[in-house]
């Protein structure tokens, strides 16, 4: 992970796409940003194009594409669309809205699934099939938000402030960047592709020689090596076109939910069998 952003839950500018713009400044020129369908937005396509880098998304709801009516067409369910500016949005000022293009040029294609559009317009440079390839694997993001929130025990924070709350998230980042580093190490030593590694074994291997590691009378170079070797070990199975419904196996307890402080509940007559 190489940058994040947090913010308040509610309140302005605190949604995706506003956390997306604090971060512009780690993403370098002629980089690709890929993201779903929420990212999918004139403002943020502008100011990529403007700063040389280089999107792909899926179609936001809001926006129609007809290609039959097309800029230019580019093949079967694929061209070239011209979007207009659309009006100023409350979060941005005059100034700064004077300086977005009045119309850019992406281009969308159309797969059996979903409609991807994106600032890579050439087509011979870049054919559609890897755009297309290139936005499935988009469900890697997916699977290391699992890793964070769910392996990690990230789901819940436990902090009561705010400046806590955010060391908290920090940590974890730290954790998480620390474990995909022997990852890497891994997949150098074995020869093997990072996503053919497992995040789970690599987690695993790091809490067993936790203890070894804080007792320091082991050399730190040998241990690491060994748990290089260890993790190496374990791949992961080759699974495309993965599918996996959004819901919880887990049924939630009969119990009543707590809305108070314990002292204060063991008062009430609600909570008391």
């Amino acid at each position: 992970m190489l940058d994040a952003a947090v913010a308040p839950c509610t309140g302005k500018e605190t949604g995706e796409q506003a956390l997306l713009r604090q971060m512009f400044g780690s993403l370098n020129k002629e980089d690709i940003l890929l993201g779903d369908a929420n990212f999918e937005n004139y403002f943020i396509l502008a100011a990529l194009i403007s700063a040389n880098i280089d999107g792909v998304f899926e179609k936001n709801d809001s926006r129609s594409l007809d290609f039959r009516k097309c800029h230019v067409k580019l093949g079967s369910k694929e061209g070239l669309f011209k979007l207009a500016r659309p009006a100023r949005p409350a979060w941005m000022d005059e100034d700064s809205y004077r300086e977005v293009p009045k119309e850019i040029t992406i281009r969308a294609i159309k797969t059996k699934k979903r409609i991807i559009v994106t600032t890579l317009i050439d087509a011979e440079r870049y054919p559609r099939k890897d755009i297309s390839d290139l936005y499935i694997d988009r469900w890697h993001i997916e699977l290391d938000f699992r890793c964070i929130k769910t392996m990690m025990n990230m789901d819940i924070l436990r902090c009561k402030t705010p400046e806590m709350l955010r060391k908290e998230i920090y940590v974890h980042l730290l954790v998480y960047n620390l474990i995909r580093g022997l990852m890497a190490k891994a997949t150098e030593a074995e020869g093997h592709k990072p996503r053919e590694m497992s995040f789970k074994t690599a987690q695993d291997t790091l809490r067993s020689y936790h203890h070894l590691l804080l007792m320091g009378t082991i050399n730190i170079f040998q241990l690491l090596e060994t748990m290089v070797q260890l993790i190496g070990k374990h791949k992961v199975g080759n699974r495309p076109g993965r599918s996996e419904p959004r819901a919880v196996k887990r049924r939630s307890k009969p119990s009543k939910k707590l809305q108070h402080s314990r002292k204060k509940a063991r008062k009430l007559k609600e909570y008391k069998s």
